[in-house]
């Protein structure tokens, strides 16, 4: 029987690769099956082909009624209701649709208005129907996908929101805000300190943490333990169920009890996949005792994954589910022979925690570019001390403020004091260098490679002692994954602003030639959101990990502009800079000095004029400045490089002044980064004839104020018959060494 669980939830996860090499793979199974007459193939090769029509006639059926328009109307609020700044979403049904609703909030007394808002309050709104966005760099987060798999097909950008007074709550939404109150209850009487942790443990909405303590936990591998999973409710059911039996109900009793309890319970806790997954197998498992049917942990998974699978077919896709899934079948096939021959309580966590880290890292691989080898290690100091301190003292406490409220202060100070030393614990610890493998997002072959060799590993382990091997070869797939065995040009879209990325073949070299940003504006506290959203932290860093990029040889700042370099601070937390490269002068502004206050580590180079440097035939000469300037535009460093046997020309933001300047220079060019975005002071007719490039290449923002490009500037180079890419119209523009050029959006 367990066999052919496994091989229908094997065929359902094989529907959610979208390469062309598994159907590929599925054809040469059936070949075998036809030869074989095996059940089991043909099973999975039956079910594969089931999945895959379910999921189209899912697609097909996945359609909107509306239209890309403006709106006006009432919208009924569902699901993932959010105040944070200055900023309210929502999820809304119109007309039996769901919408992605976004507004901007006016005032403080509007966002005070707007948190006492419940699902199933109707308002009344007007502003613009839209397409959500798809991803504009390659590898990133799709948004319309994501959207798309909520059964939401449009987002809806408010200009003005007025709350009816019509409130028509169904009994699921009554559940979702009970949920509510939980949280404005925790968040208003308990400790600021703490109540993180209760509203991550409790309600399962970890929005508390600060930016800096939630990327420590996530940095060291343990950051699962700040969300409801599978351990988290087990224990809560265990809990529950000896107490129930202790105070004398029968056991068929607390069976139906448990059974009614946990649906309430999912919904509670924000029913996540993590939750429903751990709800769905105990009661499955509470069934199976209460009928007397013997059913194994491995059947009991299995079917609760189709039974999820079927109810929500788009949840294959989730990283929740998949790193759930992911860990639980991992645990339970090796709790078999693995686990049991671990006499060891300590060898057994280490195994349990190696297991773990070890069928999560292809998730995180995938969809976060890394995973955390030091989890391995820290999980087996925070596991226990969740398990055991945090998450009972957080029940405690809450059942205590709600009951004896009197009698909160002591125990609170205590769990106060337990959690502010772990926290000081935690970011000594988090401070350990390279205690993340950054691998990029592997491709569809390197993925399948790693999944057959982390199965083989642990079939190998059952079977005798553990195959460092195996491990080694895991490692070595790890490593193929992030090298870059071609060099690669990428224009990065980073909006209104200039990001390019240089990768030498083999990894030679990785050359980051400024780094965007955006002119901060101040906001009032009241506006301000808990994490700010930054062009280094949420752009760039991602999209040089998602290429296998830990760490810069040389990053170059062309000159002091805010949109060439105010990504530069967050990108040197998360990307190792080995050397900083800018210009003579470019220093006197003060967002350099600020910056370069904050990495005082990092080795700098000023350069001027006639700098060179070289990497086998790849080779780089610093044209322009000439002399120490201010960091403006004019003071712009250009760079003539060599890479693969073609000339590029990078100007920064060189004006019409500056481009006079290098015309008596060798400035000829295949490929010319356009100065300035595009700009009409920049790119003149006697550059250009100087320069005489085959292609030019534009990054400026969507619809950005400025007017980038200049149709000026688009006439001169169309004159001249240069052929354009802009990352406005094209996303990431992406020259491949011996292969040319792509774009992200075609």
């Amino acid at each position: 029987m367990e066999r052919y669980l496994a091989s229908v939830v094997l065929a359902i996860i094989c529907t959610s690769f979208t390469s062309s090499f598994v159907p590929i793979c599925i054809c040469l199974l059936g070949l075998i099956a036809f030869m074989k007459k095996s059940k089991i193939i043909l099973l999975f090769i039956f079910v594969y082909l089931l999945c895959c029509c379910f999921l189209f006639f899912v697609e097909k059926s996945n359609i909107s009624s509306w239209k890309a328009t403006e709106f006006n109307g009432s919208c009924q609020i569902i699901n993932d209701l959010k105040v944070d700044g200055d900023s309210f979403q929502a999820v809304v049904r119109c007309n039996k649709e769901k919408i992605q609703l976004t507004y901007k909030i006016n005032s403080e007394k509007e966002q005070q208005n707007l948190t006492k808002l419940r699902y199933g309050q109707f308002i009344s709104l007007s502003g613009n129907l839209e397409t959500p966005p798809i991803n504009r760099n390659q590898n990133q987060f799709n948004y319309q996908t994501y959207l798309k798999h909520q059964n939401i097909n449009f987002i809806l950008q408010a200009n003005s929101l007025y709350i009816t007074e019509h409130f028509d709550p169904s009994p699921l939404m009554r559940m979702q805000n009970i949920r509510l109150t939980i949280i404005k209850y925790l968040s208003n009487n308990i400790s600021p300190i703490v109540s993180p942790y209760f509203l991550a443990l409790i309600t399962g909405e970890n929005n508390g943490f600060s930016p800096e303590m939630y990327e420590a936990y996530q940095q060291m591998g343990v950051v699962h333990l700040l969300a409801i999973s599978g351990l988290h409710v087990n224990l809560l059911i265990g809990a529950i169920y000896f107490l129930l039996l202790k105070f004398g109900m029968t056991r068929e009793r607390a069976i139906i009890f448990l059974l009614v309890f946990l649906p309430f319970y999912a919904i509670l806790t924000g029913a996540n996949p993590p939750v429903i997954r751990a709800a769905t197998m105990t009661a499955l498992l509470l069934l199976s005792e209460k009928y007397s049917t013997k059913f194994s942990a491995f059947s009991v998974i299995c079917l609760s994954f189709i039974l999820f699978f079927i109810l929500q077919p788009y949840v294959i896709y989730e990283v929740g589910f998949q790193l759930s899934y992911a860990v639980s079948f991992g645990i339970i096939l090796s709790s078999r022979q693995i686990l049991t021959k671990q006499q060891n309580p300590f060898a057994k966590s280490f195994a349990i925690s190696l297991i773990s880290t070890m069928m999560s890292s292809v998730v995180m691989m995938y969809h976060f570019y890394s995973f955390s080898w030091a989890g391995i290690f820290f999980n087996l100091l925070y596991v226990p001390i969740f398990t055991v301190i945090i998450l009972p003292s957080c029940f405690v406490v809450f059942f205590i403020s709600l009951i004896f409220p009197a009698f909160l202060n002591m125990p609170e100070s205590l769990l106060i004091f337990i959690i502010q030393l772990m926290e000081k614990i935690t970011n000594i610890f988090a401070q350990i260098p390279y205690q993340t493998i950054v691998t990029g997002r592997p491709n569809t072959l390197i993925l399948i490679l790693m999944i057959l060799t982390i199965l083989l590993l642990f079939y190998r382990w059952q079977k005798n002692k553990f195959p460092l091997g195996l491990l080694f070869c895991f490692c070595a797939l790890c490593y193929i994954a992030s090298f870059n065995f071609s060099g690669k040009v990428s224009f990065i879209d980073i909006g209104q602003g200039d990001s390019i990325l240089i990768q030498l073949p083999n990894n030679a070299g990785n050359y980051l030639i400024d780094t965007g940003g955006q002119l901060p504006f101040e906001k009032e506290n009241w506006a301000k959101k808990r994490k700010p959203f930054t062009i280094g932290g949420s752009t760039l860093t991602p999209v040089l990990k998602s290429k296998g990029i830990n760490s810069l040889d040389k990053v170059i700042i062309t000159h002091s502009d805010a949109d060439h370099m105010e990504g530069l601070d967050d990108l040197q937390k998360n990307i190792i800079i080995k050397e900083l490269v800018f210009a003579k002068g470019a220093d006197t502004k003060a967002i350099m000095k600020d910056t370069l206050a904050v990495m005082p580590e990092v080795k700098r180079t000023i350069i001027l004029a006639g700098a060179k440097w070289q990497v086998d035939k790849n080779k780089f000469e610093c044209l322009y400045p000439v002399k120490a300037g201010e960091g403006s535009n004019n003071d712009s460093i250009v760079i003539k490089a060599t890479l693969d046997n073609k000339i590029w020309l990078f100007t920064g933001d060189l004006e019409a002044e500056g481009e006079k300047a290098i015309l008596d220079k060798g400035i000829k060019a295949d490929i010319l980064k356009v100065g300035h975005h595009g700009s009409k002071t920049s790119t003149s007719i006697e550059f250009i004839q100087k320069v005489k490039p085959s292609l030019a290449v534009i990054s400026c923002g969507v619809k950005n104020r400025f007017g980038h490009p200049h149709e000026v500037t688009l006439n001169t180079l169309e004159e001249a018959n240069v052929k354009i890419l802009r990352t406005d119209l094209q996303g990431e523009i992406i020259y491949t060494f011996g292969q040319g050029f792509e774009t992200t959006l075609k």
